[in-house]
């Protein structure tokens, strides 16, 4: 409502309820457009302080992950089946992945014969950790490049919904993509059956560092809105260890997954690798003319 101190949906300014509250802050939610926002948004220096350590990408994973060097083998795997999914919608010459952390769906692009990929992120130890496979990396985001420079795809893992100013930035992104490229988006399905049952103690609930959360119908919304036209939008997975899927199932629960880990160590289980839901979508669009 006007003049109230709630929060307007972002997409279509309609009133917001509000579906769980952590310290703070809460997510709130809009039942019209399926979109998740968190309130208050964080600021610049808050999100800035959060990206700009490694220790974002060896830390507790409250923020950022626990340790993603010692799951570059499944994060690896995970990779390969997203760019697969890009690929099956056409041919890639070039591509610049935002966010693009160490690099390794980079280097899987390269592998893949796709000859000019780029990567952007605001974290000075990931671009460093890229630039030592020999692959171009910038310190920022989108504006770090030349204005004139485009590409075929651009691909953003587990990025838009750390996005504070979703419409404008997928503009920026639609003005980077030759006529008919393509945008491969993961991002938390806040209409997942894992969020739905995990409520509040859903693992995408990573708070301030999340600020959005979509649904398929939301991110189409945004898509459309913003000049794409969504090809597919499907729920997705990742590869994992048997232990990382452990530590994830006892936040929800706790006395079973005790049993299961008990039964896991002597068969000597626990390193073995799986393909499991993560409750997130994979998202491919095209720009339109």
């Amino acid at each position: 409502m006007i003049g109230s101190s709630e929060p307007l949906c972002a997409l279509c300014r309609g009133p917001l309820v509000r579906r769980y509250t952590f310290g703070p802050r809460s997510v709130m939610y809009c039942r019209v457009c399926q979109l998740g926002q968190l309130a208050p948004m964080p600021t610049d220096e808050e999100l800035a302080a959060l990206y700009g350590s490694q220790q974002y990408f060896e830390g507790t994973d409250r923020v950022g992950y626990t340790d993603y060097h010692a799951d570059a083998p499944q994060f690896v795997r995970t990779f390969r089946n997203k760019l697969q999914k890009l690929l099956s919608s056409g041919p890639v010459r070039d591509l610049l992945e935002v966010g693009c952390g160490p690099g390794y769906f980079l280097l899987e692009a390269r592998h893949a014969g796709i000859a000019g990929v780029v990567g952007v992120d605001r974290n000075p130890w990931a671009i460093d950790e890229v630039r030592r496979h020999g692959l171009e990396a910038h310190v920022g985001s989108l504006d770090v490049l030349a204005a004139d420079r485009t590409f075929d795809a651009v691909v953003m893992l587990d990025v838009l919904e750390h996005i504070t100013e979703p419409v404008p930035f997928l503009a920026e992104i639609r003005r980077r993509l030759r006529p008919g490229g393509r945008v491969f988006i993961m991002t938390p399905n806040i209409r997942s059956l894992l969020a739905q049952v995990s409520g509040q103690r859903w693992v995408s609930f990573k708070i301030p560092e999340h600020v959005f959360y979509y649904s398929p119908h939301s991110i189409r919304l945004l898509l459309e809105r913003c000049g794409f036209e969504l090809l597919s939008a499907c729920g997705t997975g990742q590869y994992v260890t048997v232990a990382f899927f452990l530590d994830r199932l006892r936040r929800l629960v706790p006395r079973l997954t005790a049993g299961l880990d008990a039964a896991a160590r002597p068969l000597h289980l626990r390193d073995k690798v799986v393909f499991v839901t993560n409750g997130s979508i994979d998202v491919v669009a095209r720009r339109t003319a």
